[in-house]
């Protein structure tokens, strides 16, 4: 699971041209399904998918609109009930559970692993905040060779957090510096969650999506019950690339069991608070809409959640620029792209066999979610670069984004 990035708009062209001169926004579902359309017809092959979700939210249309394409891999065509695992995109919960303690003063996100996880005295400088932001100096667990063959010949092993913490705690790891993807932060901060809290992570993550109408959004740290699994479409994992820690030149993947599988009905504990929850894309834009509307965190707790850092030097910065295009905030990613309505909040949560984004741009009150059933290699993912900005073009060109 890894931060994915919007990409350009190159290869755009054939998706936007049907919408190039303005209509009327009832024209705007048929150009919003010819984006996916098109994507599925482009890029089933490539990267191994059956079937796209799309979700468009502005009140510039008045209503939401939703727009599906192809089958959930079983012969069932892709619909509003249609769940994906949504990976890291799981963070962004994770985050707002740990500032929810802060604003009830249980906790400070400048306090340290050391004040409540003694266990592990090599971390115990390491601030709550660095976690959340990922500059802290820890491995990330399911990059390593011992998780990922594990993961790739057991699908149904539970892992506990200690597994995962352990898979890097005194290892010999090499130590990050700057900004770093680690899952294992997140694992760190549901453990300090519950050391705070006195209640379970999982049952917390279920009040959070209970109190904000989330029904059908899920979270579970072991094997997904039936009336969930047959919701998920297929799920196939087609990326070669090796772990980061396998030794280079690297030639055959640690993953390389799972290539070409269905993982859809893993046990992802081996993600849990990193990115084991699934959910729809309709589901997905609430969650965003509800957070960045303040009625998740307070106000002092979303500007600290906001708070960005440069992914290129690890360093605090006021936005992202053209210069610096990429910044992090807790477990939030933010990216300007000037052919794209400059700067946007976003995130690519990816699990095993699920990619799922978010894309929210404030200056336009819009929302865009999309969801499809693969993870290809890195190179071969224009989901990001296709979707969101075929969605996003097909707004524009019917003039209905203006600056709030």
């Amino acid at each position: 699971m890894k931060l994915g990035l919007l990409g350009g708009v190159a290869g755009m062209i054939m998706l936007v041209a049907a919408a190039s001169a303005r209509a009327d926004s009832s024209d705007l579902p048929r150009q919003l399904q010819t984006v996916i359309d098109s994507y599925l017809a482009d890029r089933q092959q490539a990267e191994h998918i059956s079937g796209l979700a799309l979700h468009v939210d502005t009140p510039a249309i008045g209503r939401s609109i939703d727009v599906f394409t192809g089958t959930d891999g079983h012969g069932r065509p892709i619909n509003h009930r249609t769940l994906y695992q949504i990976g890291s995109n799981t963070k962004e919960f994770t985050s707002a559970l740990i500032l929810k303690l802060e604003a009830e003063g249980k906790l400070n996100i400048d306090q340290t692993v050391g004040d409540w996880l003694p266990q592990y005295p090599d971390w115990k400088d390491v601030t709550i905040r660095s976690l959340l932001h990922m500059t802290s100096p820890i491995p990330n667990y399911s990059e390593t060779v011992e998780i990922a063959h594990l993961m790739a010949t057991d699908f149904q092993h539970q892992y506990s957090y200690q597994d995962l913490i352990g898979a890097v705690y005194g290892k010999n790891l090499p130590i990050p510096s700057g900004w770093f993807y680690s899952n294992t932060n997140d694992v760190l901060a549901a453990m300090i969650f519950e050391a705070a809290s006195g209640q379970s992570f999982p049952g917390a993550m279920h009040d959070l999506f209970r109190s904000l109408g989330l029904h059908n959004t899920f979270y579970e740290e072991g094997p997904y019950p039936p009336r969930v699994l047959k919701r998920l479409p297929v799920g196939i994992y087609a990326n070669p690339d090796c772990t980061i820690y396998q030794p280079t030149p690297c030639t055959v993947s640690a993953w390389a069991p799972m290539i070409g599988k269905d993982v859809s009905d893993e046990n992802i504990s081996w993600a849990g608070p990193a990115g084991a929850a699934v959910s729809t894309v309709d589901d997905l834009a609430a969650w965003i809409r509800a957070l960045f509307g303040g009625r998740v965190i307070p106000p002092q707790q979303l500007q600290e959640m906001t708070s960005l850092v440069s992914i290129m030097t690890g360093q605090p910065i006021t936005d992202t620029t053209a210069d610096d295009p990429i910044g992090f905030g807790l477990d939030l990613g933010r990216r300007y792209t000037a052919n794209v309505g400059g700067s946007l909040w976003f995130y690519e949560g990816k699990s095993w066999g699920f990619r799922m984004i978010f894309a929210y741009w404030p200056q336009y009150d819009l929302v865009i979610t999309t969801a499809t059933n693969s993870q290809p290699p890195e190179d071969e993912d224009h989901l990001g670069q296709r979707v969101i900005t075929g969605a996003f073009q097909a707004l524009q060109n019917e003039g209905l984004l203006s600056n709030n």
